[in-house]
């Protein structure tokens, strides 16, 4: 940060005195608040959908997992009998005698 002087610290406040202030423009808080008012009721509405749309997504994610899962634990015990046989073939592992 420069070290300013006096002075042209003086020059650089007259400058912010001779501003205008800019004003808005006709109605524009009355038509900002009915914006606002129309964003928080979609809002209302979306976020209850937005919630719904999660939990079905998750729950079909789920029953498709435990159906995969399934299957596959089907197919483990099916193939195999003993016991090592079914450690190595949830490893995709083969036992040779």
């Amino acid at each position: 940060m420069k070290n300013l002087t006096d002075d042209q610290l003086e020059q650089d406040l007259k400058i912010f005195s001779t501003m205008k202030e800019i004003g808005v423009s006709d109605f524009f808080y009355t038509r900002l608040k009915v914006k606002m008012e129309n964003d928080s009721r979609s809002n209302h509405i979306a976020t209850p959908v937005k919630a719904l749309f999660v939990i079905c997504t998750l729950t079909l994610f789920l029953f498709l997992n435990s159906l995969l899962l399934q299957k596959n634990a089907n197919i483990v015990t099916a193939n195999t009998s003993n016991e090592i046989e079914v450690l190595a073939a949830s490893y995709d592992q083969t036992i040779s005698n």
